[in-house]
C-alpha cells in the first residue's frame, strides 16, 4: 500500500511514518504541506492520503476537498491535536473517511488493517 502523509511537523511525520511502516510492507511518502501532497499525489498515486489538520500553504481540510476533485475514489484521513465532533463533521461533509487525534495515532493503524481485511474478505 502506498501511503501519502502531509504534516508540517517533521516530528510527526516521523512518528506516523514509523507506526504505518512497522511491520507492514506498506510505503509511506511525505510531504511538508497541503501544495505538496497535492501536488506528489500526482506521481505517487497513493492508496490513501492522510493530513494534519494544520498545515502552512494548504491546510488538511482544504487539501483534501483538492484531492478528492481529482481522485474523488482517494481514501483521506485527517490527524490533528485538536479532534473535535465539528472537525469530523466538516471532514466528513468533503469525503473524509475519518479523523484522528494525534494522541492516538496506533489507532491510525488499526484502522487502516481493519480497512485492508474488509477490503480482502
Amino acid at each position: 500500500m502506498r501511503i501519502l502523509l502531509a504534516d508540517d511537523s517533521p516530528f510527526w511525520r516521523e512518528r506516523i511514518r514509523a507506526i504505518l511502516e512497522e511491520d507492514s510492507g506498506w510505503c509511506v511518502y511525505e510531504a511538508n504541506d497541503g501544495s505538496e501532497v497535492v501536488h506528489k499525489s500526482k506521481w505517487i498515486r497513493p492508496d490513501i492520503a492522510i493530513l494534519d489538520l494544520c498545515m502552512p500553504a494548504l491546510d488538511g481540510l482544504s487539501a483534501a476537498r483538492m484531492l478528492k476533485q481529482v481522485m474523488p475514489e482517494l481514501p483521506v484521513l485527517i490527524v490533528t491535536v485538536d479532534k473535535t465532533p465539528f472537525l469530523e463533521t466538516a471532514a466528513r461533509e468533503i469525503g473524509v473517511l475519518a479523523v484522528f487525534s494525534k494522541m492516538d495515532c496506533l489507532e491510525i493503524r488499526k484502522f487502516l488493517r481493519g480497512r485492508l481485511q474488509t477490503q480482502a474478505a
